[in-house]
């Protein structure tokens, strides 16, 4: 069985999104690469204002009450931070929401797995400073710890990048179902 058949067997079991209390949501973009699975990151750029600052993330933003669920949040954020049309992809399921770390505002994250049949062209709005695609396995062996504002944190290092945190913690669940 591929890691493709693994992942959508695994994610086949999860909750409807519509009982879902996540109010946001990102995207886990999948591509299958010559030898292994790819996997889009991007950098936040850096702001002040922002709480993730300069980290790596997927991509993905809070729920607008516009927004009739979190499908429709990560399909609308991505295409505004990347360009990318998420409606062209296969969703293959979603992982479980996540919390993050904020004592004072949590934000509760669903992060969607979509299935790319080849590698999407990517134009960054403002808030993001850079993507990059990494093979799954070459992410897997670059788990480690690094110093992070401050503290040791467990993390990848991914191309020259600390990814740690909520992204970390988020794409150590999905490697996990592989």
């Amino acid at each position: 069985m591929s890691d493709t058949q693994k992942l959508a067997e695994s994610l086949g079991k999860q909750v409807d999104v519509k009982d879902s209390e996540a109010n946001a949501a990102v995207a886990i973009l999948l591509y299958t690469g010559v030898d292994d699975l790819e996997l889009l990151l991007v950098k936040r750029a850096v702001n002040p204002s922002d709480p993730w600052s300069g980290d790596m993330a997927l991509p993905g933003g809070r729920r607008h009450q516009k927004d009739k669920d979190v499908f429709e949040t990560v399909v609308r954020e991505t295409r505004e931070e990347t360009g990318i049309n998420l409606l062209l992809y296969e969703m293959l399921g979603h992982l479980q929401t996540n919390t993050s770390n904020r004592s004072s505002s949590p934000v509760h994250i669903l992060p969607f797995v979509f299935l790319c049949d080849r590698k999407p062209e990517i134009k960054l709005n403002t808030e993001l400073s850079r993507f990059l695609w990494i093979q799954l396995g070459t992410l897997k062996l670059s788990r480690g710890t690094s110093m992070v504002k401050g503290r040791e944190t467990p993390c990848f290092l991914a191309m020259g990048e600390v990814v740690w945190g909520l992204t970390f913690r988020i794409l150590s669940g999905l490697l996990d179902m592989i």
